[in-house]
């Protein structure tokens, strides 16, 4: 007999979404931002020709950011080794914004994107600069936490290879149960901003993210976006998925946190004319860690597709060297570390 699948519920904190103002006659829309969205600017269209021109040339040099299969095979290896002590998770990058790690008994993969284009065309669009060394096949996975639909999160090609479908779990927001189910996933539960699913030893919040949804022209933020708290016996995790900074983290912060380990979004982010609504910069994501009572950041979603201007290596300098904030580090695709938790690690 199939599993019953956990229930969604309303968290049971006093949050400003509660009246549902994300909610939009079928569409949503992000909390209100510090920021203009800029997408619709002449401006973008200069970014656009720019990354038509420049955006796939291959990169010289990778070796300090990408393991070598063998390497990331024999660091994968950790996660059931028992490496790990009490006051540490293992964590696995996979690039862009693909994180696996093991907590609670369940393996989780958030927002598996191993395809070659960020791109509905196959032949076209952003491409994969530095591929992974490892593939969903080489994980054991129980849980996909997924923030939102865009190709370089949500990527049918990758989710489609994924073995035993039916019996993973997905985590992801509402409206994209229709998509999972057409890929075979069975187990998809949908939540809202604020909303709470538990898996055996650990709970899954749904939070505000600051960004937008679309697949086509025809759906733009037809789909809900979103961030995710996990909560589980070796520590608390924040997901960022996609996002612009904005005071529903600092509200998030308060309601939800600390958290032990917050996966931030440092890439995407220039021009800040055009991109500051949806994207984070280096220095904002700390200062979301901050709100989130984070004490450690792990970046993520940069060097792995071009989809902005800023430099290719500039977001993991400007992030690494930010003067103030909680303790960070960045990992190289494929690699595997042992990252503290516990409030008394730095």
């Amino acid at each position: 007999m199939e599993e019953r699948l956990p229930q969604v519920i309303p968290m049971d904190v006093d949050h400003s979404f509660r009246g549902k103002p994300h909610h939009c006659g079928g569409r949503f829309k992000s909390p209100p931002s510090p920021h203009s969205d800029g997408r619709q600017s002449r401006e973008m269209i200069q970014v656009l020709w720019h990354l038509l021109r420049r955006g796939n040339l291959p990169l010289s040099d990778v070796s300090d950011h990408l393991w070598t299969r063998e390497q990331a095979l024999e660091g994968l290896g950790r996660h059931v080794s028992g490496e790990a002590s009490n006051a540490e998770i293992q964590l696995t990058w996979l690039g862009q914004s693909c994180f696996y790690f093991r907590v609670g008994g369940l393996g989780i993969v958030t927002d598996p994107f191993l395809g070659k284009r960020a791109s509905p065309i196959r032949y076209s669009g952003p491409k994969r600069l530095v591929v992974s060394p490892l593939t969903l096949q080489d994980l054991d996975i129980d849980v996909i936490v997924m923030s939102h639909n865009h190709y370089d999160h949500f990527c049918a090609e990758t989710l489609s290879q994924v073995r035993n479908k039916a019996s993973i779990t997905v985590i992801t927001t509402l409206g994209l149960k229709p998509l999972f189910e057409s890929l075979g996933y069975r187990r998809v539960l949908e939540l809202d901003w604020y909303d709470q699913a538990r898996i055996g030893e650990v709970s899954f919040y749904g939070l505000p993210a600051y960004h937008f949804s679309g697949r086509s022209l025809w759906d733009a933020d037809a789909t809900l976006w979103a961030s995710f708290g996990i909560d589980a016996p070796e520590g608390r995790l924040f997901f960022a998925g996609d996002t612009g900074y904005g005071p529903a983290f600092r509200e998030a912060g308060s309601l939800t946190g600390p958290y032990d380990i917050a996966l931030v979004p440092i890439g995407a982010y220039a021009p800040r004319s055009v991109f500051a609504a949806v994207h984070a910069s280096p220095e904002e994501a700390v200062a979301m860690g901050e709100d989130l009572g984070a004490e450690r950041l792990v970046g993520m979603h940069w060097g792995t597709v071009r989809l902005t201007t800023e430099p290719f290596w500039e977001p993991r300098e400007k992030f690494l060297d930010h003067q103030r904030g909680p303790a960070r580090e960045v990992l190289a695709i494929g690699e595997t570390r042992s990252v503290p938790v516990g409030r008394s690690s730095s």
